[in-house]
C-alpha cells in the first residue's frame, strides 16, 4: 500500500508545470545619466498628483557628500601619486600619540568585589566570621530578594562594613559572601 501511495504521489509530482521565476524577457532598464531626474508621485489611486501639488523629489547622481574613494578608477583620474603622498604626509602631521594616564582613584566607601574575591581564599559555605542572628537564613533571603544580583548584593554588603559586619543581614552563614555571591569565576579568570 505505502508503496502504490509513493509511486503516486512521484508521478503527481512529475507531471506537475515547473514555472521558473523570472521566466521570459527581460526589461531593460535605462542607463543611469549624470543629468538630474524628477519622481513623479502617484496619488492612493494611481493617477500623478498635480505639479502644484507634488512635492518634488529630486535625485542627484553626482551627489559631492558621497565618496568614490573606493573606485580605483574614480580615484586615480582624481588624484595622481603626488598627490596622494601629499596627502598621506599631511594625515601624518596630525597624527598625535596620546601617552596614558594613570587611572583616576575612587572617592568615598569605594568596595571592589574583585579585588575581595580574589583577596579571599575560603570556600563558599566555610564559615570564616561570627554571625548572631538567630533568623538568620530565612531573614537573609528576604534580604537578598532587594537585590537585582549576587554581585549588587555582595558590593553593598562590603560598602556596609562586610565581611567582618554584616548589618544588612546578608550573609548568615559567615563565610563572607552575600547572597550566594560566589568570587570562583573571578578567580579562575586569574589562574
Amino acid at each position: 500500500m505505502r508503496l502504490i501511495f509513493t509511486l503516486l504521489a512521484l508521478s503527481t509530482l512529475a507531471v506537475c508545470n515547473h514555472d521558473v521565476l523570472n521566466d521570459g524577457p527581460v526589461e531593460e532598464q535605462p542607463p543611469v545619466s549624470e543629468e538630474v531626474v524628477a519622481e513623479v508621485l502617484l496619488d492612493e489611486d494611481g493617477n500623478p498628483i498635480e505639479q502644484e501639488e507634488a512635492k518634488i523629489v529630486v535625485i542627484d547622481n553626482n551627489n559631492p557628500e558621497i565618496s568614490n574613494t573606493q573606485d580605483f578608477t574614480a580615484t586615480s583620474e582624481n588624484l595622481s601619486i603626488e598627490d596622494d603622498k601629499a596627502l598621506l604626509k599631511a594625515q601624518r602631521d596630525k597624527f598625535q600619540v596620546i601617552e596614558p594616564t594613570a587611572l583616576p582613584s575612587r572617592g568615598g566607601n569605594s568596595a571592589n568585589i574583585v579585588a575581595f574575591a580574589l583577596q579571599t581564599k575560603n570556600a563558599v559555605g566555610e564559615k570564616i566570621y561570627t554571625r548572631v542572628n538567630p533568623l538568620g537564613a530565612s531573614l537573609a533571603l528576604r534580604n537578598c530578594q532587594k537585590y537585582r544580583s549576587a554581585d549588587d548584593a555582595q558590593l553593598a554588603f562590603l560598602q556596609a562594613g562586610g565581611p567582618k559586619r554584616d548589618s544588612r543581614n546578608l550573609d548568615p552563614d559567615g563565610d563572607g559572601f552575600a547572597c550566594a555571591w560566589s568570587p570562583e569565576p573571578y578567580r579562575k579568570i586569574v589562574k
